[in-house]
């Protein structure tokens, strides 16, 4: 049993940072640090920086509520005509699923953690729960280093079979005239990519130091 626990924690650490990361910049001020960048693209169709962010912040906003709660079909541009086509609301309804899945599954991991750390505790087996994070942090790290040496030999090749995982082929191809590649272009995803790559890192790597030492000293007082 307890190491059937300490692999659940173990498990448990790169599901909860990477996501938990991942929902932080699924806020609205992520567009707006992003598009105040001096070097950041602007829309090669002219929309008005005011309009852009809105309709970033509102996709944003699409991702965070309940299903049904936001309709994109609903927004327009400043002269009535529809933002978004239905290639693009089908991509998002897509993406939104995907987002509640993934949101669920690091829900249900961090739950099932705390409980295995709570059982372990209560057992006397303290040092196993801080020598479980701690390698959940190494994991972190190992993933995140392969993951980085390769977004930055190519980006737009991670970008591709990042989404062939979750999407179906084509689905998320569109023209550079649709909105949702003049709100979101590739250097807004490679930034974001790059954020949190670096915020988990240092989350995982505090976390491996952490547990490691606490493991140790708990090791020690027993011995």
């Amino acid at each position: 049993m307890r190491v059937v626990l300490r692999l659940l924690i173990v498990i448990a650490v790169p599901l909860v940072l990477v996501m938990g990361t991942v929902r932080l910049l699924t806020l609205p001020w992520y567009p707006a640090w992003e598009y105040s960048k001096p070097d950041f693209p602007e829309d090669p169709l002219a929309m008005a920086p005011v309009e852009r962010l809105r309709l970033a912040r509102a996709c944003i906003a699409f991702l965070n509520r309940p299903r049904g709660a936001a309709n994109l079909a609903e927004l327009r541009f400043a002269d009535g005509t529809p933002a978004f086509n239905a290639r693009e609301i089908g991509h998002m309804d897509d993406v939104k699923r995907v987002y509640d899945r993934l949101t669920t599954t690091a829900a249900l991991a961090c739950i099932i953690a705390a409980i295995a750390i709570w059982w372990l505790v209560r057992k006397g087996h303290t040092a196993t729960v801080w020598g479980a994070l701690s390698d959940g942090g190494l994991i972190t790290l190992c993933l995140l280093l392969g993951l980085g040496v390769w977004m930055a030999v190519g980006f737009e090749g991670f970008f591709t079979a990042f989404h062939g995982v979750f999407f179906a082929d084509g689905s998320w191809l569109f023209d550079y005239s649709d909105t949702l590649i003049r709100l979101f272009p590739l250097q807004f995803w490679s930034d974001a990519g790059m954020l949190i790559a670096v915020a988990v890192a240092c989350m995982a790597f505090g976390l491996a130091l952490l547990g490691r030492a606490v493991q140790k000293r708990i090791m020690n007082h027993e011995s």
